[in-house]
């Protein structure tokens, strides 16, 4: 077996369908389609199971609500293929999706591939088209900056290393994939495609929409700030990694509180009012706008520094984190 694509789903009867015809549709053939039911309480299982009688390449996991982290990891251990393609269930593959990636994958020694995407609406009318960078040291600049960087949908790894790196890590409710990202870019090379395979599906239900989408942006600074650590700081131990439940939540605690402390969190909850609200090819209404969002003139300083440097925080919070560590250890 070559390839397992690996989808995680809750409560999805929505795009299910067309997610899972999407996969089924490719030119490459050879793979297994790991579906794992995280204990929906919808129709999810039921047009899961109208496909399972059609394809055999399509093996259904059904499981109790555990959460994407732990259902990914299921997914990985029992996946027989030598790579992992990943796809959300309200994300659609293009049909040469697979493909493209493998024989990629197999020219090249890298351990991580992506490819291009464009964003569809609840309609699937494309809203904009995302272009990330192609080649590993500027996809690692643009990891480490948390810039523009290909979706989790469009994924495909060599799943021998990413078992071997400890998978998607517990710790992580959310920017999960981001946390791998970063380590696969410790240990291998990573890379993108020139092809738009994936279509990625904005809407209001969307994991990373929740809350104003902070949960996702104190869990990705964690990532980056355990990435530094373990890069920077060999004697203090990585907080995201091993079995210590009491650091994690100090970790999690001190940098959350430090995001609000520091005014970060007020500053995203804007941004993503901004990215809500924006006009259309309009630059004198958006400007209007980010004056009326973001009246403070520090959130103005704020959002220059995001838009010239992206991630301009976690370096400040790592330090007064690895500064906290060395003081207790005296």
């Amino acid at each position: 077996m070559e390839i397992s694509v690996l989808l995680s789903v809750y409560n999805g009867e929505k795009w299910i369908y067309d997610s899972i015809q999407s996969v089924l549709n490719q030119t490459f053939t050879n793979f297994e389609f790991i579906i794992i039911n995280d204990g929906s309480t919808d129709e999810t299982k039921n047009i899961i199971e109208k496909f399972l009688v059609q394809d055999k390449r399509i093996r259904l996991i059904n499981q109790p609500n555990l959460g994407l982290t732990p259902s990914l990891n299921n997914g990985l251990k029992i996946a027989k293929g030598k790579w992992i393609a990943r796809i959300d269930c309200d994300d659609i593959a293009l049909p040469e999706r697979l493909e493209r990636q493998y024989i990629y994958g197999e020219k090249t020694n890298a351990c991580l591939i992506g490819c291009q995407s464009k964003i569809i609406d609840k309609n699937s009318k494309t809203i904009n088209f995302v272009k990330v960078p192609t080649t590993h040291k500027k996809l690692v600049r643009n990891l480490k900056s948390q810039k523009k960087f290909f979706s989790h949908s469009s994924a495909f790894f060599k799943k021998e290393i990413v078992i071997r790196e400890g998978g998607y890590r517990r710790a992580l409710i959310k920017s999960q994939d981001y946390d791998l990202w970063l380590r696969l870019s410790e240990v291998g090379t990573i890379c993108c495609i020139n092809y738009i395979g994936v279509m990625i599906r904005e809407h209001e239900d969307r994991i990373s929409s929740s809350s104003f989408g902070l949960e996702q942006r104190i869990y990705a600074h964690c990532a980056n700030i355990s990435y530094l650590i373990r890069n920077k700081e060999r004697h203090i131990n990585d907080p995201l990694e091993g079995a210590n439940n009491l650091l994690l939540e100090e970790f999690i605690k001190f940098v959350t509180d430090k995001l609000e402390k520091k005014s970060i969190l007020d500053f995203y909850k804007k941004l993503y009012l901004y990215k809500k609200k924006k006009f259309k090819n309009n630059f004198n209404k958006n400007c209007k706008l980010i004056i009326i969002i973001c009246s403070d003139i520090k959130f103005i300083y704020f959002l220059i520094n995001w838009l010239i440097f992206g991630d301009f925080i976690s370096q400040t919070i790592y330090k007064e984190w690895t500064m906290r560590k060395n003081i207790q250890t005296l």
